[in-house]
């Protein structure tokens, strides 16, 4: 039996790999306290008390690493609204009550993306900038 072609692979799993591909790697800001983010975080929860997929907004913020991730890029202007919205759809359903909500969430972004926290806290983003290793080299 032959492996699948390319071809036969689904639009969507092969949007998926791509945008997986194209957008590898935590989002700034996922994981640690950022209280931009969080604060956004907060305000989508209170204001957009909508489901995604049948499942409370509240919820993914505290159980979905990929909704974290995914809004994280959207937040600091690292994914736009219409890759989100494809992203959040591809992984739950395109239904009318998860486009609204996520709607909702995108209409609630500020007007411009602010910086990206560096990866590091405390610090700027690049090597030079990171603190040296425990004993020093």
């Amino acid at each position: 039996m032959n492996p699948p072609s390319l071809t036969a692979l689904p639009l969507r799993l092969v949007f998926l790999l791509a945008l997986a591909t194209s957008q590898s790697g935590c989002a700034p800001g996922a994981w640690d306290d950022q209280p931009g983010y969080d604060a956004f975080l907060d305000t989508i929860e209170n204001a957009c008390p909508q489901r995604i997929g049948g499942v409370e907004i509240s919820t993914l913020e505290n159980n979905d690493a990929s909704f974290l991730d995914t809004t994280s890029k959207l937040y600091y202007g690292k994914l736009s609204a219409a890759d989100y919205r494809q992203f959040i759809t591809s992984f739950h359903d395109s239904s009318t009550e998860t486009n609204q909500a996520i709607g909702c969430i995108i209409s609630r972004l500020p007007n411009t993306a602010p910086p990206a926290p560096g990866l590091l806290p405390n610090v700027g983003t690049g090597r030079a900038a990171a603190p040296p290793p425990p004993g020093g080299y």
